[in-house]
């Protein structure tokens, strides 16, 4: 799922789960249809040299948060980093939280991979609705 910077679902992608999307991490950026130059924000998960590199060849910034290296402390640039990311992350976050409590996604209720996408696209058009109306009134305060 990849959202704005207000937090409204842009896109949707399911996989199975016994798939990682750590290890599927190009395909996913593929299917996400991101603009070149727009800044991915990624949690630890994704940090590695090749996903970095995927992020290079599709002409997209690093935002994925750093790991702490084994049996090494992290350098403070990278506690910084990782402080600054989670700064603006936690829309994102924000936005599968709520779909994950409101809308019912902890689990899927259907079986096969075509259900559960249209089961998740159909939530997260009802989660945008919702949330368009809050930002809506957030910039017209004496409306409904």
């Amino acid at each position: 799922m990849t959202t704005d910077k207000d937090g409204l679902v842009e896109s949707v992608s399911t996989r199975p789960a016994n798939e990682s999307e750590m290890t599927n991490f190009p395909d996913i950026l593929d299917e996400a249809g991101i603009e070149k130059g727009i800044r991915v924000l990624y949690d630890k998960g994704a940090d590695s040299e090749k996903n970095r590199q995927a992020l290079r060849t599709r002409g997209l910034k690093d935002g994925v948060m750093r790991k702490k290296p084994k049996g090494k402390e992290m350098t403070y640039w990278s506690k910084v980093r990782n402080r600054l990311i989670s700064r603006r992350r936690f829309v994102t976050e924000r936005t599968f939280g709520t779909i994950k409590r409101v809308y019912g996604m902890g689990r899927a209720r259907y079986i096969g991979i075509a259900k559960v996408q249209g089961e998740l696209v159909l939530k997260s058009m009802a989660y945008n609705m919702k949330r368009a109306l809050n930002l809506y009134k957030k910039l017209q305060p004496n409306c409904v």
